[in-house]
């Protein structure tokens, strides 16, 4: 069964997998994605996602992306979280909210947003936490 726990600590990337409409997929961050989101108990966030294999000096692209960052505030609402962006790689992020479906597996944190990053997809990424 799925539950919302608290999320306040750091968490570790443990899979991103992007579906699209037609059932295809994309892990955008490849087999092995790295990264860590920190939810402080101010309300602060920051979330680093990168791709080890093919990040390296000036290869990141919004069509290609092996790293991607941002941070502002959060909140809990429900069984959402809501990311308030200050600051991102892709600027048009920042100013906007965006909302991402949050349980629980186990150990893990499951985060799941609608049309994030490729249009018409949905984007599940999955962290193994200190909470």
């Amino acid at each position: 069964m799925r539950t919302t726990i608290s999320i306040i600590g750091t968490w570790e990337l443990v899979s991103f997998v992007t579906e699209f409409d037609d059932g295809s997929t994309l892990l955008p961050y490849g087999d092995n994605p790295q990264g860590r989101i920190v939810y402080a108990g101010d309300g602060f966030m920051s979330a680093h996602l990168w791709n080890p294999d093919t990040h390296v000096e000036g290869t990141n692209s919004r069509d290609d992306p092996s790293y991607f960052s941002n941070c502002g505030e959060w909140s809990i609402e429900g069984t959402f979280v809501r990311h308030r962006v200050h600051a991102a790689t892709d600027a048009s992020w920042a100013g906007q909210d965006k909302l991402r479906t949050m349980t629980t597996v186990g150990e893990f944190l499951e985060l799941t947003a609608e049309e994030v990053v490729f249009g018409e997809s949905k984007d599940e990424v999955f962290w193994f936490g200190s909470a």
